[in-house]
């Protein structure tokens, strides 16, 4: 009878670490598919971002290598700057937001 109680310890032991064992594998594969699923939202937001730099990129290009300026100057004038031609009447909308 006794020769049974060691095996009986030894099988508990063996069963209770391939169950710890099946868990943190459960576990690890869990969060790592998370982690995965972060990384590609994060890839697709950093490839949308590179997408709208390359655009502005060949807007700036095609500014610079056009040969008149002006209209570019004037957007930039207007828009950045505030200013406006000679004679030309601004009107500001004052009316509270709805």
């Amino acid at each position: 009878m006794e020769k049974k109680k060691p095996r009986r310890k030894v099988s508990f032991i063996i069963v209770l670490v391939a169950i710890l064992m099946a868990g943190y594998f459960i576990i690890t594969t869990i969060s790592t598919r998370i982690e995965i699923k972060e990384r590609k939202q994060v890839l697709k937001e950093t490839e949308e971002r590179l997408d709208e730099k390359e655009k502005q990129n060949e807007r700036l290009q095609a500014i610079l290598e056009a040969e008149d300026k002006r209209d570019y100057i004037e957007q930039v004038a207007r828009d950045k700057l505030g200013y406006v031609m000679p004679g030309e009447k601004v009107f500001y909308d004052i009316t509270p937001g709805e």
